[in-house]
């Protein structure tokens, strides 16, 4: 069952990766200003994540700090 999963999530990559060639050649975008917005994505990407690893680390210490 896991391979069915495995492969499914490898045809979700290969199909994001070949949208995002058709728009860079089909409404011609420059590779360099769309290097610049993934970049971007994983800046807001990464700033969620530790935001969520610090509330998570709060409500930790805080629920051990009631008992």
């Amino acid at each position: 069952m896991a391979r069915k999963s495995r492969r499914s999530f490898i045809t979700s990559v290969l199909a994001c990766i070949a949208f995002v060639a058709a728009a860079i050649w089909s409404w011609d975008l420059p590779v360099k200003d769309v290097a610049a917005y993934l970049v971007l994505l994983l800046v807001f990407l990464a700033v969620i994540i530790a935001a969520a690893l610090a509330g998570g680390a709060l409500l930790s210490w805080l629920r051990r700090r009631k008992k």
